[in-house]
């Protein structure tokens, strides 16, 4: 099994959270707080510390033994079955979800004419493509997309100082101190989907290594990455505007201008995208077989040409964005919360409990024929 260290695995969780936090949370909280919706991220934020510790004490106990046998060991074969069939069904909407809203995105900004079809393809099959090799190979293409991500994150962000006004910052809580807490758990899924990091800890050469101030590092760039655009959303545009906006942080690259005669700078924007959904489907598609434990190569091949057909189909039905939107506003996001709460606690239950059998390492294997 080729395995990564624990540090080389961080530019595949900043990717892939960072696209969550930058395009899907971020219209959504801002609809739903307005102007507060930045203190309630700074709220999440501090309460995320606590999920830190429980998260490292958690990895800590499992180790590098993989999900499945460690679970196994603690709570029966059959309801670990269970546990693993929902952690399935939620990695399939993982890749769903992030599909369809990135080829909404790229119709609606630069593509207006171009059917679904001829995006979605070319995008499947490069991610089915990634997800089927190893952990190691999704770890460069992430560590080589990674850097140009934040050089043009900062870049739009100072651009655009010019154009930010803090008072739109303030007064918070002009309509009660609790209008806007439901943000809150919108930009908690951005903190709880580190749960993946539990999925392929035992592709990390440290796995049973990992420190405390990595962990905390982890939750202090989620909350950059959830702050930055949303504020600068909301300094840019105003608290009203903002949050009717569906994509704010694309909206900050349309501002953008590079003295009097530059602008449509919002192109370095696909770029972004892309690089954020390419890595975050594919991890997705990479842990499903791995999570099951597919132990031949057809069979995984098989799985990645199903979700690569899921992903084309999700992408040519009928469902407009505006029902795509308020699936994800309504029901998604909530539902997704609530199912990583109890996924926690479950896993902080194994971890207290003790394994009824020794435990042997996981050697399942996943190689090209």
């Amino acid at each position: 099994m080729t395995k990564i260290n624990f540090n080389s695995s961080l530019p595949i969780v900043i990717l892939s959270v960072g696209l969550l936090n930058h395009v899907m949370i971020i219209p959504l909280v801002l609809d739903v707080a307005g102007r507060d919706a930045w203190i309630f991220a700074v709220l999440t934020g501090v309460l995320s510390i606590g999920w830190a510790f429980l998260l490292y004490w958690i990895l800590k106990k499992k180790k590098t033994e993989h999900l499945f046998p460690w679970l196994a060991n603690r709570m029966g074969k059959r309801f670990t079955k269970v546990i693993c069939f929902v952690l399935s069904v939620y990695l399939i909407t993982i890749i769903l979800t992030t599909a369809k809203d990135m080829v909404d995105w790229v119709r609606t900004t630069s593509l207006p004419e171009t059917p679904s079809i001829a995006i979605i393809i070319p995008f499947a099959c490069i991610c089915a493509v990634l997800a089927y090799s190893n952990l190691k190979t999704i770890a460069i293409n992430s560590a080589i997309l990674l850097p140009i991500v934040i050089v043009l994150g900062f870049f739009v962000a100072t651009g655009n100082i010019p154009e930010k006004n803090y008072d739109f910052l303030f007064p918070l809580f002009e309509q009660g101190y609790f209008f806007g807490i439901k943000s809150m758990y919108y930009i908690a899924n951005g903190y709880l989907e580190l749960i993946i990091v539990i999925l392929f800890q035992h592709h990390l050469s440290n796995g049973e290594a990992i420190k405390l101030k990595t962990v905390l590092g982890m939750m202090a760039i989620i909350t950059v990455l959830i702050l930055g655009p949303l504020t600068g959303a909301i300094i840019e545009f105003g608290p009203i505007l903002s949050s009717e906006m569906r994509y704010p942080a694309y909206e900050q690259w349309r501002l953008l201008t590079i003295g009097k005669y530059i602008a449509h700078t919002d192109f370095f924007s696909i770029y972004q995208w892309i690089a954020g959904a390419f890595i975050r489907v594919s991890m997705a598609m990479f842990l499903l077989p791995d999570l099951l434990r597919v132990k031949t190569a057809n069979m995984k091949k098989g799985i990645l040409l199903v979700l690569a057909i899921m992903m084309i189909i999700i992408n040519v039905i009928p469902l407009s964005d505006i029902h795509f939107y308020t699936f994800l506003k309504n029901y998604y996001f909530l539902g997704t919360f609530f199912l990583l709460i109890i996924l926690i606690l479950l896993f902080t239950v194994a971890a207290k409990m003790k394994p009824k059998r020794k435990v042997v390492p996981d050697e399942t294997i996943q190689k090209r024929p």
